[in-house]
């Protein structure tokens, strides 16, 4: 059961696909101020998972520990490796990552096209990442993801905190069950917002500066 735990973790952080009309969202588990809600999509046996927490620190270290390439493995523990393929701009770029399944499984990647955005009015960051092809070509041994998309919130509050949102949809192509998907899926949203909460206080993540600083600076002048 825990080896299947592991895996289930690791393709539901980096499966994930929006479509259809989609169900209310009902409470799984709260843990360590952290919510997890599920609801069902229609078309899908698999359950989409939300994942909310507060921060009480500065929105911009969160933006850096998800926009840092060596970050992921300390997100995710199967992740191997992942690395910036293609810069159109500092919010717009493509991401491959590489992930180490355990046997029998086939090791994983994936190429991400990532678009980061604020609100001007509420000055809410949302970081989404959809699958794209073309960049990397397919490697013989790998089972390369072509469903992928997840998307991070972070919405500042007026007490000077910061809401946390992760939403992912998750239909991993292989020999796991739906089922057996939807009983460990609350792990990976749960685990991985712990392990963002801890790193963005840590150094240099602290005290990383906005993105969005010469976006800023240009609007003042």
């Amino acid at each position: 059961m825990a080896f299947m735990s592991r895996v289930c973790a690791v393709l539901l952080l980096g499966l994930s696909a929006v479509v259809g009309a989609q169900g209310e969202w009902r409470e799984e588990k709260q843990q360590d101020g952290i919510r997890i809600e599920s609801r069902a999509v229609e078309g899908w046996e698999i359950r989409e998972m939300r994942g909310t927490a507060m921060f009480d620190g500065h929105l911009d270290s969160l933006v850096a520990v998800i926009t840092d390439p060596a970050a992921a493995p300390r997100l995710n523990e199967l992740v191997e490796s992942s690395k910036v393929v293609q810069r159109d701009s500092a919010t717009r770029y493509q991401v491959y990552t590489l992930t180490k399944m355990p046997w029998p499984l086939k090791d994983r990647d994936v190429l991400m096209q990532r678009q980061i955005e604020r609100d001007a009015q509420t000055g809410a960051v949302t970081i989404a990442d959809q699958a794209a092809s073309g960049t990397v070509p397919e490697k013989d041994g790998l089972v390369r993801i072509v469903r992928a998309s997840n998307r991070w919130t972070f919405t500042p509050t007026a007490d000077g905190k910061v809401r946390i949102e992760f939403v992912m949809l998750s239909d991993p192509a292989g020999p796991i069950p739906s089922s057996l998907i939807n009983s460990m899926s609350v792990s990976t949203p749960l685990k991985t917002i712990a392990q963002l909460i801890a790193l963005a206080r840590q150094s240099p993540y602290a005290e990383a500066e906005s993105l969005f600083a010469a976006e800023t600076a240009a609007a003042a002048e």
